[in-house]
This record gives structure tokens, sequence and C-alpha cells, in this order.
């Protein structure tokens, strides 16, 4: 899972987190956030790391996945699944995965079952 492009808010946390409570991630699964240096500092200020961190979510601030090897590098990595329209549409040219676009609550249901978990009504409209 990657979410955060553009960079995650503030608010976009305040939203994640419930979604995260007593849950984790699968051990199979990266779960990645891409968010400013400024809203890490506020997540550490107004104490909101440890439900990310329980859950196993990796944060990346300052720079984009398709710029970072993690991913590029990660043979083991076939598909990223993400919330992003510029994550969906720039992963496969840019670092060749296949992609799956999703609502942030797919992204976490999927990340806790470890495997492909989407609600297809959202695109039945």
């Amino acid at each position: 899972m990657i979410l955060g492009s553009p960079h995650f808010s503030l608010p976009e946390f305040r939203a994640l987190i419930p979604r995260l409570v007593g849950k984790r991630r699968h051990p199979r699964v990266q779960f990645i956030v891409t968010t400013s240096r400024f809203v890490l500092g506020e997540l550490e200020r107004q104490g909101l790391l440890s439900p990310l961190e329980a859950f196993g979510v990796r944060l990346m601030t300052d720079t984009c996945i398709l710029n970072f090897p993690t991913v590029q590098n990660d043979r083991g990595v076939t598909v990223c699944m993400t919330n992003s329209g510029k994550y969906a549409h720039y992963i496969p040219g840019q670092i060749g995965k296949q992609v799956i676009y999703g609502s942030t609550a797919d992204c976490v249901a999927s990340a806790v079952a470890g495997r492909v978990v989407r609600d297809d009504t959202l695109w039945n409209a």
C-alpha cells in the first residue's frame, strides 16, 4: 500500500488512524505513507504516531516513492495498491509495478487481509 501523493496531510492522518486502531498489517504487505516533515512533526507533537507504528505504517518524509528505490528495487513487490491518482498513473511507467486503485478504506482492508479487498459499489455510481 502506498498512500500520500500529494503528501498525506494532518486531516488525512486523522481520518486514517481510526481505521488502523486494533489492526495490524499483514506481514507480507508494506504500508507506506509519504508526508512532509511538518506533518510528521505535528503527528509527533500531538501523540498520533503510536497507532501508525502499531499497525506497521512506514512513514517517508519529503520524498516520493517514484524517486526512491524502496519499492523500485524490491523484486518481491509486484503490485502496488494506492488511493492516489498520481501514484496510480505513474507507478507502472516509472517503477514497473502493477497498480490497483482503491479508497483509503480499501487500502487498509487489503493491508490487513494480505490480498486485495475492494468495495466495488463505490465504482458503480
